[in-house]
């Protein structure tokens, strides 16, 4: 238990060798999903993405190779992009999380509409993680150059578009959003 953070050995009592979500000891976890104060009861190295997909009925989030190779299921944490299947419940503890269906509040963002307008979004399976991946880097880069939009969305396959329509369609909101002083929401 050494590598565990001090914060997540607390909520990790006396789990010994039990399988992650199969009969493990079950603790109460509290963090923000989508800006809502939520509490779980759920085996402390549950993965995020189960969590957030078979609790919290969010199944935006997709969970394609459950090893963190694919992307499918990145979610931002405290603002930053991380693989929500390389992620316990228990690590989740005190944060924020954003899911894709966080992005927006009932309409399209800009950054949505702007993957319909090149469509860039094809199966569906990566689009979720993608759209999270860069309201990440729009968040931090308003108007990011299109290398720094390959590097936030290298960590995600897509095997449908080729990236350049994604990477188009991003580039287009930074432009966007600078143009407009930042007013539309991405």
């Amino acid at each position: 238990m050494s590598q565990i953070q001090p914060e997540v050995r607390e909520v990790l009592p006396n789990m010994g060798n039990a399988q992650p979500g199969f009969g493990a000891a079950r603790a109460d976890i509290a963090f923000e999903v989508n800006g809502t104060a939520i509490s779980v009861n759920v085996p402390p190295l549950r993965r995020l993405s189960s969590v957030l997909r078979d609790e919290l009925r969010l199944t935006g989030t997709k969970v394609g190779c459950d090893a963190g190779d694919c992307g499918a299921c990145t979610v931002l944490v405290d603002g930053d992009p991380v693989c929500a299947c390389l992620m316990s419940a228990a690590s989740a503890a005190g944060t924020s999380v954003i899911s894709v269906e966080g992005l927006a509040n009932g309409r399209l963002s800009a950054l949505q509409a702007s993957f319909l307008a090149h469509g860039a979004a094809q199966c569906g399976i990566c689009t979720p993680a993608l759209l999270v991946a860069a309201t990440a880097l729009l968040d931090k880069r308003p108007n990011p150059t299109e290398t720094e939009v390959q590097d936030a969305l290298g960590g995600i396959l897509c095997r449908c578009t080729g990236y350049r329509k994604i990477v188009a369609a991003v580039m287009d909101v930074g432009r966007f959003e600078s143009s407009a002083d930042g007013a539309a929401p991405h």
